[in-house]
C-alpha cells in the first residue's frame, strides 16, 4: 500500500513538473513577452548591453548604446521610483529598467528650448500620466535629462521611443507595453 502512494505521488510530480513547463512555469525569456506589434509607435531596440553588473553609486558609465541607456552596467541601487524634479543619474534609471520599470525622460532644453512655463506644462502633463500609471501599480521613474537631443523618451530594458511633442496617449501605452518586459529577478 506504501509502495502505491509513493508511486502515485511520483507520478503526479512528474505530470505537475511536465504541465508547469509546457503552460510557461519555465520563464527562460526572463519575462520578455513584448510583441512589437502591440505598440503602434516608432521604438528603437538599440543593442542590447548582457552586461548586468553594478557599481557604486556616483561612478559613471558612458558606453551605453542608446541616450538615454536601455540597459547595460549600472548602479548599486535604483532610484526610487515617482516623479523626481532633480536629474536622475543614467545609471541609476539603468537598475530601475533591470527590476522591469519603464523611465519617462523630458528636456526642456532640447531645441527649440521651452519658455519655463511651458516646461512647467510639459513636466506636470508628464507627471499626470506617471502618477496615474503608479497608481494602477505599475513601476515608472520620471526624470528631466538635460543631455538628450529630444524632449521626451520612455525606456524600458532593451526599447526606446524618443519625440518632441507630448503625447499623452503614446507615454500611457509605452508604459502598459513595455513595463515588466524584461524581469530576470522575478520582480513582476
Amino acid at each position: 500500500m506504501i509502495r502505491l502512494s509513493i508511486a502515485s505521488l511520483a507520478i503526479i510530480v512528474i505530470i505537475g513538473s511536465i504541465a508547469f513547463l509546457l503552460l510557461g512555469g519555465d520563464d527562460d525569456d526572463n519575462g520578455s513577452d513584448v510583441d512589437i506589434a502591440d505598440y503602434s509607435y516608432p521604438v528603437e531596440q538599440p543593442e542590447e548591453l548582457t552586461d548586468r553588473s553594478h557599481f557604486d553609486l556616483g561612478l559613471t558609465y558612458d558606453d551605453y548604446t542608446s541616450d538615454p541607456p536601455t540597459s547595460g552596467p549600472h548602479a548599486l541601487r535604483p532610484a526610487e521610483t515617482g516623479v523626481s524634479d532633480l536629474a536622475v543619474p543614467k545609471e541609476q534609471a539603468v537598475h530601475n529598467m533591470e527590476h522591469s520599470h519603464v523611465v519617462v525622460w523630458y528636456n526642456c532644453n532640447a531645441p527649440p528650448v521651452l519658455t519655463n512655463d511651458d516646461c512647467i506644462t510639459l513636466r506636470n502633463n508628464l507627471a499626470e500620466v506617471v502618477q496615474e500609471q503608479i497608481g494602477e501599480g505599475r513601476e515608472v521613474l520620471m526624470s528631466p535629462y538635460p543631455a538628450m537631443e529630444s524632449r521626451i523618451a520612455l525606456t524600458s530594458w532593451g526599447y526606446l521611443d524618443a519625440f518632441d511633442e507630448f503625447d499623452e496617449v503614446r507615454v500611457r501605452t509605452f508604459i502598459e507595453t513595455f513595463e515588466c518586459n524584461y524581469d530576470p529577478e522575478g520582480f513582476c
